[in-house]
């Protein structure tokens, strides 16, 4: 990364948590537990947050990918990363309570992740006799985190926040989240060309074959539009039906879902849900040797264990590369899916060092933090028993830094104009909010409307 980027990054990062010093009364020996993508970016944001890490767990879908990265932040913070900790590991109540008193010792502390892995045992953690003096809250940032997996073998926040003694705060629907989300479907498509040409020697742009994109909430929409920007004309498939509308009204190629799954070639999954176990009827419809590429882990975007582990598909390991695997079918197709040698499917930007190299995942760094810093602070008025909105004055100050690093001509140099916009930081106290509506671009340069991200 260039010098004054690298610059730039930097002073957007600590001009924002000095923002964040002044307004709140947090105890200085306040400590995160964090779950994080191993990315090279992220090395600067745990940099800039060090005296404040007890704990990262990278996740093992990009740590897999990227080992040098891992092995840096194991140089960079000794005795602080804990790459053999996996989703599994902490659905133990009894290790997970343990694991947390030794990386905390007694500090006022917050777990800020990404998937829901401490969701199991959040419980028995905010039941802790000791962990529950010291514990401030749990932050999530997905929406998969929030709500588990449809078919229930994944726990999410949603199960448990009623039973907890500690607030839990979702960003997975927030402003700055939404825009991070757009920015992850360019990448997945830049990584499955990237793929392509190591493994099948074409790009997307030189596929003869059909495209088709299932789901198109934020992520969907950064892929449609992506693809429509080549003119490569994908099929489009959403469960909601004024999506759906909307879609063919602007001439994008909306068909129904077996017919997405019969005529397509690559089929981009964005459902967030467990798409083909939930009804593993539609593997008899699925085209001979098409290729899937998820937008999220396997487990909860399409149910591939669980479909191994029911009998409905099985990895044929003799004609799979670590980069894309086979399957065959109880119904003698074949499936290729990218990044998916593990079992359990990947999506592909996890395969990119930089993953989403926009700097807009700069505001999603520090929403972690603001939210973190206010639910340890003194005027933290977040409740328990249930799962409260990303604080909009938090994300209003966030977005407020961001522009006047890296556009700043947007920002007024009024301060009374602005003051009362950014500083007053009292967040609101709801319930997830109704699903937003964003724009996508069509193929012909219109717009639809799509929900925000699954």
């Amino acid at each position: 990364m260039k010098q004054e980027l690298l610059h730039s990054h930097r002073k957007f990062y600590e001009h924002t948590l000095s923002k964040f010093e002044r307004h709140y009364k947090t105890p200085q020996d306040t400590c995160y537990i964090l779950v994080q993508h191993a990315f090279t970016p992220s090395m600067l944001f745990f940099d800039c947050i060090k005296d404040k890490i007890a704990a990262i767990i990278p996740k093992g879908s990009s740590a897999t990918s990227n080992p040098e990265v891992v092995a840096e932040l194991q140089q960079n913070f000794p005795g602080k990363i804990h790459r053999d900790i996996s989703r599994s590991t902490l659905k133990n109540p009894d290790f997970t309570t343990r694991f947390l008193r030794e990386a905390t010792r007694g500090r006022p502390f917050l777990i800020l992740e990404y998937g829901g892995y401490f969701a199991p045992a959040a419980q028995a953690i905010s039941d802790d006799p000791i962990l529950r003096r010291t514990l401030k809250g749990f932050v999530e940032g997905t929406e998969n985190g929030i709500k588990g997996s449809d078919d229930g073998s994944i726990m999410g926040y949603k199960d448990i926040a009623y039973l907890l003694k500690h607030p839990v705060v979702s960003k997975s629907r927030s402003k700055i989240k939404t825009i991070m989300d757009i920015e992850i479907g360019p990448a997945i498509v830049h990584a499955t060309n990237e793929i392509f040409k190591r493994n099948i020697g074409c790009t997307l742009n030189h596929w003869r074959g059909q495209i088709g994109v299932i789901g198109i909430g934020s992520i969907g929409h950064g892929i449609l539009a992506s693809l429509n920007k080549e003119l490569l004309n994908p099929l489009v498939f959403d469960t909601d039906l004024a999506v759906m509308a909307t879609l063919a009204n602007h001439h994008n190629h909306a068909v129904n879902q077996k017919e997405i799954l019969q005529r397509s070639d690559i089929v981009f999954l964005n459902t967030g849900s467990c798409f083909l176990s939930e009804n593993p009827t539609l593997l008899k419809h699925i085209k001979d040797n098409a290729i899937f590429v998820l937008c999220t882990s396997g487990d909860i975007e399409c149910g591939i264990p669980q479909l191994i582990a029911d009998g409905h598909m099985s990895l044929i390991h003799s004609q799979s590369t670590s980069e894309i695997a086979t399957f065959t079918t109880v119904h003698n197709k074949r499936i290729r899916l990218v990044q998916g040698s593990d079992g359990v499917g990947q999506a592909p930007n996890m395969s990119l060092r930089d993953g989403s190299s926009s700097p807009v995942n700069l505001m999603s760094d520090m929403e972690f933090c603001g939210i973190g810093e206010y639910l340890a602070s003194a005027e933290s008025t977040l409740q328990p028993g249930t799962i409260h909105q990303s604080p909009s004055a938090v994300e209003n100050l966030i977005l407020k830094e961001w522009l006047r690093e890296f556009h700043p001509d947007t920002i007024s140099n009024d301060k009374t104009q602005t003051s009362q916009r950014t500083c007053a930081l009292a967040p609101m106290t709801v319930d997830l909010p109704q699903k937003l509506a964003t724009p996508i671009p069509s193929q012909q340069g219109k717009t639809v409307l799509s929900r925000s991200p699954h």
